[in-house]
């Protein structure tokens, strides 16, 4: 009898591997998806919108599906890094659209990507003055941030999610805006 269960569970044991063996030579054979974003090729950052209570700026990325399969971003975030321990003159937010298909909420809608083909992705970020400040004082005292753009992909293999780390200049948003950037102190970290 129990040579038996043990008879049973091996072959059990020995399906399960030859079904997870058999499914990665499929993919490996078939390929996956493999989207990349083109940091490299990320336009500079432009003025969209700028009123005396705010300014919207953004910048298009590219992303490339450089594998064998179609492939989905299902979800992209723009997450700024600017808590207000490190600078509470300004409210800054950000939001990641289809280019050609923005958006008024902040939902990001999931598109496919072809194998080896491109779509552009805009990075949109909002400046707004805080704690009784007017706009171009909140842009002169800026500090540099970081913005993590996290993006959830999937295809042929589960979904995960990857993460690129930008950084964003105080000189480049008030060269934007028209503002001088005054620099207290030393170098600010990000």
């Amino acid at each position: 009898m129990l040579s038996e269960i043990t008879f049973i569970l091996n072959c059990i044991i020995i399906v399960l591997l030859l079904a997870i063996i058999g499914q990665e030579v499929l993919f490996r054979y078939l390929g996956t998806e493999e989207i990349v974003p083109k940091t490299d090729e990320m336009t500079d950052f432009s003025v969209v919108e700028h009123t005396a209570e705010r300014l919207v700026i953004a910048a298009t990325i590219p992303f490339a599906n450089e594998g064998k399969q179609c492939g989905t971003i299902m979800d992209a975030i723009l997450r700024v890094q600017l808590p207000y321990e490190q600078y509470d003159g300004a409210l800054v937010r950000g939001k990641v659209e289809l280019a050609g298909a923005p958006r008024e909420d902040d939902y990001f809608e999931a598109v496919l990507i072809q194998k080896r083909e491109r779509i552009d992705l805009v990075l949109k970020l909002s400046v707004e003055p805080r704690g009784g400040r007017s706009l171009e004082e909140a842009l002169a005292n800026l500090v540099d941030f970081r913005i993590d753009l996290i993006y959830q992909e999937t295809g042929r293999i589960p979904q995960h999610y990857e993460k690129e780390i930008l950084i964003v200049t105080a000189e480049e948003i008030c060269a934007l805006a028209g503002v001088t950037h005054v620099r207290e102190g030393a170098v600010r970290n990000v």
